[in-house]
């Protein structure tokens, strides 16, 4: 029973944390034409490897289907409603209680699957990839940290720990992607000037989690506990 969630982490990790960012990076050097297209649906396959290794020896039920529907359809919703404000978006918030109340692979599924359907509206581009990986990671990491429920109860430290991987694992991944498509070369100072450029949008957006996290991370995660426990929905059992 220790065994198996300690194998789907380890998939979950090696996935997600090595294949799709070397895939997306090489996708973007070497494939030019449409490279997003194939980095979108690597990065797809790798939130998709570790669910299905979590359900390797049950069916996947109805409920947890729909779970992930509603959560993604949230938080695509939530995208496109403050389009007219770039900075200020409640999408990464609703992954980050995704990822606390269901586990860090469906945290990691709900944020790649948010940000490719709603670039169906915003445009897609070569920038898609790199902002799935980005906010499926905050998912998933936020799942890993608050897996310990007793951290996840405390408003404080849910809302600084999101605010705070939000900007840097958001932020830096999806600004890696100005700086492989607008520079020329990859040295330090230009580097570190592209990520200049977007430290205010993600000073912004990482203060916007942090606030609604602070407020719906609670009310939230507590109804979806008595669901999980009511329904049995993604248990490991």
């Amino acid at each position: 029973m220790h065994k198996k969630p300690s194998k789907v982490t380890l998939i979950s990790i090696i996935s997600l944390l090595f294949i799709a960012p070397l895939c997306i990076f090489l996708c973007a050097v070497f494939i030019k034409s449409k490279s997003y297209y194939a980095a979108a649906v690597i990065v797809i396959i790798c939130a998709i490897l570790p669910f299905f290794a979590f359900f390797e020896k049950r069916k996947v039920k109805t409920g947890e289907i729909v779970i992930i529907a509603l959560m993604t359809a949230l938080g695509v919703a939530s995208r496109s409603v403050m389009m007219f404000l770039p900075q200020v978006k409640p999408t990464c918030a609703l992954v980050i209680v995704t990822a606390i109340a269901f586990g860090p692979n469906v945290g990691f599924l709900t944020g790649a699957l948010t940000m490719f359907l709603s670039n169906f509206i915003f445009g897609q581009g070569m920038f898609t990839p790199f902002q799935m990986l980005g906010m499926g990671l905050v998912g998933f990491l936020c799942g890993l940290i608050f897996n310990e429920k007793k951290y996840a109860a405390n408003r404080y430290i849910v809302s600084i720990t999101g605010g705070i991987l939000c900007f840097l694992v958001y932020g830096l991944i999806a600004d890696s992607c100005s700086v492989l498509m607008l520079s020329s070369s990859f040295s330090l100072s230009s580097i570190l000037t592209f990520f200049a450029s977007g430290l205010t949008f993600n000073i912004i957006h990482g203060i916007t989690t942090a606030i609604l996290l602070f407020f719906i991370n609670k009310p939230m995660t507590d109804k979806f506990s008595r669901l999980r426990v009511k329904y049995g929905i993604f248990s490991a059992k």
